[in-house]
């Protein structure tokens, strides 16, 4: 599914390629209104700030930094300090194995480990973005392919706000890895 050295590609659409802790849980049933409209808001959360922190990356350490950008980087630490200490005390949930994944709006393809997933299967795809962020990205979706270990799903009913925020965060990666290819073919 890779295209090239730049861009990858899943069901035709532009998608995010990382190596990060995935698991896949099946569900006994399909999920009722509720449960998916609380994914739908955790997950937009988490994708706003993930695209957030795509969009503006930390500057270099020698970067002048006007006095309040200073002052909000210094915060901006702070906070990120606490929020990886929280973190550390709240998760409780078993260790994710990290395995290559690729994603987008539509589905996800990842290295499965342990028992395989049935096709057809319903459940959840937690992929967790960020270290320094305990929160997963959790992901409805039905098992589409699953041969020599290499899972495929396709999400279900994924909702408008979640999935452009997707495509987004798929775009900034992506710009963000031809800018390196570039910066490192010029040296």
């Amino acid at each position: 599914m890779f295209e090239g050295v730049d861009t990858v590609v899943l069901r035709n659409e532009l998608a995010y390629h990382d190596t990060l802790p995935v698991r896949w849980e099946p569900l006994e049933r399909p999920l009722d209104p509720f449960r998916l409209g609380t994914l739908e808001e955790a997950n937009v959360s988490l994708l706003q700030a993930c695209v957030a922190v795509e969009e503006h990356p930390l500057r270099d350490k020698g970067e002048e930094l006007h006095p309040l950008a200073s002052e909000l980087a210094r915060l901006d630490f702070k906070l990120n300090l606490l929020l990886q200490m929280v973190g550390t005390l709240v998760n409780q949930a078993p260790a994710m194995a990290a395995v290559p994944v690729q994603f987008n709006a539509l589905g996800a393809s990842w290295q499965a480990r342990g028992v395989p997933p049935r096709v057809g299967a319903q459940g959840l795809l937690h992929i967790r973005l960020r270290g320094a962020l305990v929160q997963t990205l959790d992901l409805y979706g039905e098992i589409t392919e699953c041969e020599a270990g290499a899972a495929s799903a396709r999400f279900l009913q994924l909702p408008p706000p979640a999935a452009e925020l997707i495509q987004q965060l798929c775009f900034l990666r992506h710009r963000k890895q031809v800018a390196g290819s570039r910066k490192s073919r010029n040296k």
